[in-house]
C-alpha cells in the first residue's frame, strides 16, 4: 500500500496535474483580481450614487442646465422663437449640444427660479416640485452666487457632486437672481445613462462576492498545488534521493539572468499589445504571455528547489566555478609548491633561458669541433647546476620557515630563525614570521603581566579590607547592644551597620569576581533542574519582589530542563540576575523569566525594562564596576553581571547581554545533561 501511495505521490501524471492546476488557478486568479481591481470603486460603494460615473454625469447635467438656462438664456430664446434661423453666434452649437443631452436625460430633474420676478423653469410637471426634489437622495440646491455660500448640498448622499464644476457655477450665477434645485428622481426609469449605469452597478455588485470567492479559492488551490510540487521536486517513484533534471545543469546565476530577461521581454510585449491592437487580440496575447511566464517561472523555482535539496545551489553557479578555479590557483601558488605567484615568472624565465641556450648552442653540440661541443655543453650544464643549487637552497629555507611556524603555533615563542643565510626569495617571508613571533610574545607577556597585577591587586586589597571591615562590623554590633539615649546616635549606628554590610558584600563580590574570571573556582558538575532552581530563587526573592511592586512572570516551554552544571554556581548566577532586575527595573513594570532549551543547551532568559537610560554597550555592562545607573543612585556594585558571566563561562556555558532602547535582556546557556556524561 505504501509503495502504491509513493508511486502516485511522485508520479509524472500527478505532477503534471499539479502543474495544470497551477496554470488554471493562476489564470482564474488573474481574471478575478483584474475584475476586482477594475471595479473596486463599485465594490466599495454603498450605492450607485457614490460612484464616479454617477457623480460625473450628474454634475455635468447640473452644469449644462445652469449654462443653458442662465448663461445662454437670451440666446436660447432667440433660437426657440426662430428669430435667427441661421445662427450667427459662436454659442449656437453649444446650445444644441446641451439641449440634446438634457433631452436624453430621462431621470434628471431640475427647478430654476428667478427670485426677483418669480419666473420658474423646470422639466417637472408634478405639483410641489421643490418638495419632490428635496425628497431625493441626490438633491442639490445652488444659491444666488454669493462668494461663500454658492453651493448647498443635501448631507445624505450628495456631498461632493459639484466639486469639479463649482468654479464655473460660481461665475455663471454670480450677480444673478437665480437659484437652482436639482435631483435624480427615484425610482430610476429606463431610457438614459443613469438607468444603464445603475443596472450595471447592481449586476457587478451582485457578482462581486462570487468573484472574490473565486479569487480566494484559486489562490488557495494554486498554493496547495505549488506546495505539493515543491515537496515532490527531485523525487521519483522508482529512485531514492534527489534526482536532478537536465535543466538543473544550467548554472543557477545564469538561469536567474535568463529568467529575468524573459520577464523584461514579457513586460515589453504586454506594453506593446496595449497600444494599437484590438481588445480581443490584446487579451489573447496577454493570456499567452502570462501562461508562458507561469511555466518558465515554475520550472525555474522547482529547479532551485531541487538544487537546494541536493545542497548544490551555490556550488552550481558560474561565479562559484570561477572562484574555485582562482582559489585552486592561489592555493597552488601559496601551499609550498610554487609558494609565491612571482615564482611562476622565475620558472618561465628558467624555461626561456634554457630554450635560448639550446637554440644558440644546439648546433655546436652536434658539430665536429670538439672545443665548440665542450663549450656548449659546459655552458648549458653550468646554468642548470646553478639553477638547481638556488632551488635546493630555497627549499631548505622554506622547510626551516615551516618548522619555525609549527613551533610558534604550538606555543614555543622562543624558537630561532636565522634570516641572514636565506635566499632573497624567502627573506621577507621569514621576517614576517619573526614579526608575528615577536608580536605574539609581546602580547602574551603584556596580558600575563596585566592579569597577574590585576589579580594580585584585587586579592591583596580585598584581604587587606576584610580585617578592618570585620572590626568595624563587630564594633557596630557592640554599639547596637549599648543603651543609647540619643536618637541621632541610634540612626548613626544604623547607617554604619547598613554601609558596613554593603561594603562587606562588595569585598566578597570582588573576590568572587576575580576567582570567576581567572578560573580559580572548582566546578562540580551535576544534574540540575533549571526550572526548579529558578523557582527556588524566585521564592527566596518573593518578599523583595512584592516590595518593589514588580510583576515577575516565569515561563517555561518544558517542565524538566536538566543541565550539566555546578548547582552552587548556577544558583549564584540566578541570584545575581534576579537581584540585578530588582535593582534596575522600572517601578511597576514586568520582568519576564523564560526557561527553554535548544539541541545542546538549557536557556535562561531574563528581560526587564530599565528605570535608567541604557546609553552603554552590552559589552561594557559585563565589565567590573560598570552599572546601567549612570548616576549611581542605586545600591548595586557593578559586579553582578561580571560574576554571572564568569561563572557561566567557567561551566562551559554562554552568556549574552542585549539592549534594545530601555529593554534589558540577559541570556544564559548551559549545556544540557546527558545520561552518558
Amino acid at each position: 500500500m505504501d509503495i502504491k501511495l509513493k508511486n502516485i505521490r511522485y508520479s509524472k501524471v500527478t505532477k503534471a496535474v499539479a502543474v495544470f492546476l497551477i496554470w488554471l488557478s493562476a489564470m482564474s486568479a488573474l481574471f478575478s483580481l483584474w475584475f476586482l481591481l477594475s471595479n473596486q470603486e463599485i465594490i466599495k460603494a454603498d450605492s450607485y450614487y457614490e460612484t464616479s460615473a454617477f457623480v460625473s454625469e450628474y454634475s455635468r447635467l447640473i452644469h449644462n442646465v445652469t449654462e443653458l438656462k442662465v448663461k445662454f438664456k437670451d440666446e436660447e430664446g432667440l433660437l426657440v422663437s426662430g428669430a435667427t434661423p441661421k445662427a450667427e453666434t459662436s454659442n449656437e452649437e453649444r446650445i444644441y449640444t446641451i439641449r440634446e443631452r438634457l433631452s436624453n436625460a430621462v431621470n434628471f430633474s431640475y427647478y430654476i427660479k428667478n427670485t426677483q420676478n418669480g419666473d420658474t423653469i423646470s422639466n417637472i410637471n408634478a405639483p410641489n416640485r421643490v418638495t419632490l426634489l428635496k425628497e431625493q437622495p441626490t438633491y442639490i440646491y445652488i444659491g444666488k452666487g454669493e462668494p461663500d455660500n454658492i453651493i448647498y448640498q443635501n448631507e445624505r448622499k450628495s456631498r461632493g457632486y459639484l466639486m469639479q464644476y463649482s468654479y464655473d457655477l460660481e461665475k455663471m450665477l454670480k450677480g444673478t437672481p437665480y437659484e437652482i434645485h436639482a435631483a435624480v428622481i427615484e425610482p430610476i426609469k429606463p431610457g438614459d445613462v443613469f438607468y444603464n449605469d445603475s443596472m450595471n452597478f447592481a449586476k457587478l455588485k451582485s457578482i462581486a462576492p462570487y468573484i472574490t470567492a473565486l479569487a480566494a479559492a484559486s489562490i488557495i488551490l494554486m498554493l496547495a498545488a505549488f506546495s505539493y510540487l515543491v515537496y515532490a521536486a527531485g523525487r521519483k517513484e522508482t529512485e531514492e534521493g534527489i534526482v536532478l533534471n537536465k535543466v538543473d545543469k544550467i548554472y543557477t546565476d545564469t538561469y536567474t539572468v535568463l529568467v529575468l530577461i524573459a520577464a523584461v521581454l514579457s513586460v515589453a510585449l504586454v506594453n506593446e499589445l496595449s497600444y494599437g491592437h484590438d481588445t480581443i487580440v490584446m487579451i489573447i496575447g496577454v493570456l499567452m504571455i502570462f501562461s508562458l511566464d507561469i511555466f518558465i517561472g515554475l520550472s525555474y523555482v522547482l529547479s532551485m528547489v531541487r538544487q537546494i535539496k541536493n545542497r548544490q545551489i551555490l556550488r552550481n553557479t558560474l561565479v562559484f566555478k570561477l572562484y574555485s578555479t582562482i582559489r585552486s590557483f592561489v592555493v597552488l601558488a601559496f601551499n609550498g609548491k610554487l609558494f609565491m605567484p612571482w615564482l611562476l615568472l622565475v620558472l618561465i624565465g628558467y624555461t626561456l633561458v634554457n630554450g635560448i641556450l639550446f637554440s644558440a648552442f644546439g648546433n655546436l653540440i652536434y658539430s665536429s669541433n670538439d672545443f665548440a661541443w665542450l663549450l656548449s655543453a659546459l655552458l648549458i650544464a653550468a646554468f642548470n647546476v646553478f639553477a638547481f643549487y638556488l632551488a635546493a637552497k630555497s627549499l631548505k629555507n622554506l622547510s626551516e620557515i615551516i618548522e619555525a611556524a609549527k613551533e610558534i603555533s604550538n606555543g614555543n615563542l622562543d624558537c630561532s630563525l636565522n634570516t641572514k643565510e636565506m635566499t632573497a626569495a624567502f627573506t621577507g617571508f621569514a621576517q614576517s614570521i619573526l614579526g608575528i613571533q615577536k608580536g605574539m610574545k609581546s602580547a602574551v607577556e603584556e596580558a600575563v603581566k596585566g592579569e597577574r597585577m590585576k589579580t594580585e591587586l584585587i586579592t591583596n586589597v580585598s584581604h587587606d579590607l576584610k580585617t578592618p571591615l570585620t572590626s568595624i562590623i563587630n564594633y557596630v554590633d557592640l554599639l547596637k547592644k549599648e543603651e543609647l539615649s540619643n536618637e541621632n546616635a541610634k540612626e548613626y549606628v544604623a547607617v554604619l551597620e547598613e554601609k558596613s554590610a554593603r561594603l562587606k558584600q562588595l569585598v566578597e563580590d570582588l573576590i568572587e569576581a576575580s576567582k570567576a574570571s581567572s578560573g580559580n573556582l572548582a566546578v562540580n558538575a551535576e544534574k540540575v533542574d533549571l526550572l526548579q532552581l529558578i523557582m527556588q530563587a524566585y521564592g527566596e526573592y518573593e518578599e523583595k519582589i512584592e516590595k518593589t511592586g514588580l510583576d515577575v512572570r516565569v515561563n517555561a516551554s518544558e517542565k524538566n530542563v536538566f543541565v550539566n552544571a555546578d548547582g552552587r554556581h548556577l544558583w549564584r548566577i540566578a541570584e545575581n540576575l534576579l537581584s540585578n532586575a530588582l535593582k534596575y527595573s522600572m517601578p511597576n513594570s514586568r520582568v519576564y523569566i523564560n526557561i527553554d532549551k535548544t539541541d545542546n543547551y538549557g536557556v535562561l532568559t531574563i528581560k526587564n525594562m530599565s528605570a535608567f537610560p541604557l546609553e552603554i554597550s552590552p559589552e561594557q555592562l559585563t565589565e567590573r564596576f560598570v552599572r546601567g545607573d549612570a548616576s549611581r543612585s542605586t545600591e548595586g556594585s557593578g559586579l553582578g553581571l561580571s560574576i554571572a558571566q564568569g561563572l557561566t563561562q567557567l561551566q562551559g556555558g554562554r552568556f549574552k547581554v542585549d539592549i534594545d532602547g530601555d529593554l534589558f535582556k540577559v541570556t544564559v546557556e548551559i549545556h544540557l545533561w546527558k545520561e552518558n556524561l
